[in-house]
């Protein structure tokens, strides 16, 4: 290995970022940008006051204390009152609420009578977030209430009121929540996209420079530059990439999570160590497909169709058993799918060292082959080129 062909590489790959635009974007501006415009898409985490109506057939004085409980709650709002099931479809399907509750006549009578008092709930299920957030809500209301209700009902018959909270609920469920307490979408997907931006920019910024090497018949030359050695080439093709994106990793960990209040809980050196691995990995993998491509335009064109896939099949969106086999295959080698494990368990959860082991002997393998295969792949390229060579020299 030579460190001063290594960094006459790594010059000559800055220069080449530096005059192409197409590859500039895509390493200086695409990053920041998406960062600001997908972290502020879910900077609030969670829906507030999701809009409901409401079709009280009772009208009386319990249906009203019940749904001023419900209005009182901070994920639901009333805005919309209708008159009947009708005229409540209709705001339904003009997307004015996200949902609506149907008091029936009868509601307080069967109440008082301690007799089941069914209550409709409807709710529009293409957005499943808005209508979570309102069944979670409703059904909380709908059991405190029913708890009050029965407890009334036990006092009115003579039995004393701590006796009677007892018997009208000798079941108690304590529910805790963990490292996501509040349930919100962000803190659930925003670390997995604010890496999987940079797993692509890096991706299809790379590939472009190597396809563009070969599409300009640079390829040889750098083979040549590092004395055909496979480490000093590949240093020094990688090197720039590396730095800039370890450099991005500080940045998503020092700015980005404290901004939009992600959490950290595991160590910070093993989360930076583990992250560079990625990039690591990504580099070697990225060199190995792109040097198939012969056009700049073609590899950028086959790398960026890549993103909505990856990030499916890693497990992040869908449970990853679940998955078809030969999709669970294809996710075990991609180098998204065990970080992406290995950052919930470390920075969300903050478990011990020894249950996210796995996931880091996953990604050296995935190194390991990414190494192998780039490797093989250049002897491939190397002797060819030799073998034109020879071609062209023989009389």
């Amino acid at each position: 290995m030579n460190l001063q062909l290594i960094f006459r590489l790594i010059k000559k790959e800055a220069e080449l970022i530096l005059n192409d635009r197409s590859i500039l974007l895509v390493l200086l501006v695409a990053p920041i940008l998406y960062f600001l415009l997908i972290g502020s898409t879910y900077m609030n985490k969670e829906e507030e006051k999701v809009t409901i109506g409401i079709v009280d057939l009772d009208q009386t004085h319990s249906s009203k204390v019940f749904l001023n409980k419900i209005n009182a709650t901070q994920k639901v709002n009333i805005t919309h009152t209708y008159t009947n099931l009708l005229e409540a479809k209709r705001g339904f399907s003009m997307f004015d609420i996200q949902g609506f509750l149907h008091i029936p006549k009868g509601f307080e009578k069967k109440l008082k009578n301690n007799e089941s008092t069914p209550i409709g709930l409807v709710l529009n299920n293409t957005k499943f977030l808005s209508s979570n957030d309102i069944n979670k809500t409703v059904n909380l209301v709908v059991l405190d209430y029913a708890l009050e209700s029965r407890q009334r009902f036990f006092e009115s018959k003579g039995i004393n009121p701590s006796f009677a909270a007892i018997k009208a609920n000798p079941v108690k469920a304590q529910i805790h929540a963990v490292f996501n307490p509040t349930n919100n979408y962000g803190d659930f997907l925003l670390p997995a996209l604010l890496f999987l931006i940079l797993h692509q920019t890096l991706l299809i910024g790379f590939s472009e420079s190597v396809a563009s090497d070969r599409e300009k018949r640079l390829m040889k030359v750098n083979f040549e530059e590092a004395k055909h050695g496979f480490l000093n080439y590949i240093i020094g093709k990688t090197g720039f990439y590396l730095m800039l994106y370890t450099a991005y990793v500080l940045f998503t960990f020092l700015v980005a999570f404290p901004f939009f209040d992600l959490p950290v809980k595991g160590s910070f050196l093993s989360l930076f160590a583990v992250s560079v691995l990625l990039f690591l990995v990504t580099l070697l993998y990225g060199w190995f497909i792109s040097s198939f491509f012969k056009s700049q335009v073609r590899a950028m064109e086959v790398m960026a169709f890549t993103t909505y896939p990856i990030f499916l099949v890693t497990g992040v969106t869908w449970s990853f058993k679940d998955m078809p086999l030969f999709l669970q295959f294809i996710s075990n080698l991609i180098p998204l799918k065990p970080f992406f494990i290995f950052l919930k368990k470390h920075a969300t959860m903050g478990v011990d060292s020894h249950l996210y082991l796995i996931e880091i002997i996953h990604l050296l393998v995935l190194l390991l082959i990414g190494y192998v295969a780039a490797f093989l792949r250049f002897r491939y390229l190397q002797n060819r080129e030799l073998k034109l060579n020879s071609s062209i020299l023989m009389p």
